[in-house]
């Protein structure tokens, strides 16, 4: 199991933000601080220059971490010391927001993305339940996904993510 860590920004509306609610339901907890985020652990970023791969499975012990932040504010994206930043490959956003929209993701999406791809399929599964999004997220993701888990490092999910753009 990986510790899921969220620092929240509180810039969304709270009815409807997904950090929230992981936090809620126990299936994170939160970093009040950037400093509270633990060392080593892995930071889901935008602005990653690798992306994230089941190789990084070796950092997941020590956490991984959402910023939660608007995405109109993403320009100011936290970035907390001693972690290794992470970015998503191609994928389609499944919330009600951003339906649809490549790499719109929120931050449940992000999560259950990462532990698909760092084979954590039995903690992922806990999200299935408490966003009614997720079933669809998976349908539109699942085979890539999949690939992604299957690679054996960030250039092979990168080489994954461009051929199917690249087929688009």
């Amino acid at each position: 199991m990986i510790p899921v860590i969220v620092y929240d920004e509180c810039q969304c509306d709270p009815r409807k933000c997904t950090a929230k609610r992981m936090l809620k339901f126990g299936l994170a907890r939160e970093a009040k601080t950037l400093s509270a985020v633990p060392k080593g652990s892995i930071v889901l970023s935008p602005f990653a220059d690798m992306a994230l791969s089941p190789a990084d499975k070796v950092h997941g012990h020590r956490g991984l971490a959402v910023m939660d932040l608007t995405w109109t504010n993403i320009d100011r994206f936290p970035r907390p010391r001693g972690t290794n930043d992470r970015a998503l490959p191609y994928l389609l956003a499944a919330n009600p927001v951003n339906w649809g929209r490549p790499c719109r993701l929120n931050s449940a999406e992000a999560v259950l993305a990462s532990l698909v791809i760092l084979g954590e399929d039995e903690q992922a599964e806990t999200f299935m339940g408490r966003f009614n999004w997720a079933p669809e997220f998976m349908r539109l993701n699942g085979e890539l996904l999949e690939a992604y888990a299957s690679a054996k490092d960030s250039a092979e999910v990168v080489r994954i993510q461009n051929e199917y753009v690249d087929s688009l």
